[in-house]
Formats: structure tokens, sequence, C-alpha cells
């Protein structure tokens, strides 16, 4: 690492510098250098930890503590996707296809994590270009939250959208990181529920008969199943015993929910 730094500062920092011929992209380079090592100066005044762990190295962990979350969720996706095509059942082992259902779900995760960070950070580099300032370490989690917050049929321009609203209206005019009396992420979610709110009510992927809708289908979540069964039967004693019946099945056992293992949102 240490000749890497060396290469960065005497290579490829004076090309960023004041006069050098990319200095319009000083923000980038900063952002980049002050990722991958922390930056040389320190607090002068006020009560601090001394310590070289700054803000985005504490941001990064907060990132890499949502890894595991990330995951469940993309194996999560494939999983429920089989259910629903019938490929596998609720008595078929956990693990099976494991590596199909994490490809399955990958292809739904991917993509939106490019949109978040994409959008998000772009408008983060433009922002702290504009204020002559370093980029802001916020977004490193919020652009990891957004996507695990968001159903995964929704269409990525809305994302894209979403995120620039929620980065410039509830973000950078107070001020960026820090200053922002609003979270992100969950004004990104507010922001498409309220713009969207059948798709950001909806399920992972259903069947229109015996045709899977691969590229996602808006559905009911439990709360959804539970009350057509009652709505259809008028509140009926039988309407109501179909929707226990709806509770006390395999899809939605206690088990399941404690885990997660139901459709929704990443």
């Amino acid at each position: 690492m240490k000749g890497l730094y060396n290469f960065l500062q005497k290579k490829v920092k004076p090309a960023f510098e004041e006069g050098g011929k990319l200095s319009k992209f000083n923000v980038v380079y900063d952002g980049l250098e002050t990722f991958l090592f922390v930056p040389p100066h320190t607090t002068q005044k006020g009560s601090h930890i001394r310590d070289g762990i700054d803000l985005k190295r504490a941001m990064f962990m907060v990132v890499v503590a949502l890894i595991p979350a990330l995951l469940f969720g993309t194996f999560n996706l494939g999983h429920q996707y089989l259910l629903a095509t019938g490929e596998i059942t609720q008595a078929n082992p956990l693990m099976d296809l494991f590596w199909q259902k994490m490809g399955l779900g990958a292809v739904k995760v991917l993509p939106l994590i490019a949109v978040s960070y994409g959008v998000g950070l772009g408008i983060e580099f433009i922002f702290a270009g504009k204020r002559g300032h370093g980029i802001n370490e916020g977004f490193l989690v919020s652009g990891m939250l957004i996507p695990l917050i968001v159903p995964p049929n929704i269409p990525l321009v809305w994302v894209g959208i979403a995120v620039a609203f929620a980065v410039i209206i509830g973000k950078e005019v107070f001020g960026g990181t820090g200053m922002n009396i609003l979270n992100v992420a969950l004004l990104t979610r507010a922001f498409l529920f309220f713009s969207y709110p059948t798709t950001m009510t909806g399920g992972v992927w259903l069947l229109d008969g015996d045709t899977p809708l691969a590229d996602g289908h808006t559905g009911a979540t439990i709360l959804g199943n539970l009350s057509e069964t009652v709505t259809k039967g008028h509140g009926s004693p039988e309407a109501i015993q179909a929707a226990n019946s709806l509770l006390d099945g395999a899809q939605y056992s206690m088990s399941n929910l404690f885990y997660g293992l139901v459709p929704g949102s990443i």
C-alpha cells in the first residue's frame, strides 16, 4: 500500500492540484485518495478521540456490516422466485439450488446498487465540486441501504429519480453530511411510496396463471393476502378461518417470518 500511496502522491496527484491539467476533477481524485488512505490532517480543537479512523473508515465499516443482510436478501429473492414459479416448494431444503437462487437474486440486486451509487455519488461529486470541498462520506451507507429497502421489481428509472430527490432536497440543501435533518435512504423510500404506492406495496415475483413473471409483478404482501381473503368472504367466520389458515401455512410460518424468508423488499 505504501508503494501505491507514493505513486499517487508523486505521479497522479500533481495533475489534479491547482494549476494541473486535471484540476477541475480534483474532487474526484480527493474522494478516491481519502477513501483508500486516511488523510494526514488532524483535528486541532475541541474534544476528539485521537484515532486513525476517520468518517470514511467508519462509514465503510457500516457498509461491511450491511453485506450479510445484502447477501441474504439476494438469496431470498431467488428463493421466492423459484417458489413462485413452482420449481421448488416449501418442502424442499432451503439450500437446494443455492447458486441458482443467488444468481436470480443478483440479477435484481446489482442493478439497484449500481443506480443508487451512480446517481447518489454523481450528485455528491457535483455539489462537492461546486462548493470546493471534499466528497461527503454519508452516501457510502445510504447508497447501500436504499437497494435493501425497495422492492426488487421497481423500475430503475424510479429509483434514480427518488435518489436524486432525496440527496438534493433531503441532504445537500441543508449543507451535506451531518447537516441534513432527514434520512436520505428513508426519504428515498417515502418518495417512492407516495409516488408509486401500488408497486411499493407489492410482492416479489408472482404467477399470471401458469406464466412466470420473471421481470417482476406487483402482488399482495401477507397483509394484502389476509385483507383480500377476509374481504372476499365479507368478514364471515369462514373467511377469518381461511385467513388464519394462511398464517398457519408453510410460507408464512413463524420461523419464515422471523428469518425473513417471505416476499417483500430486499
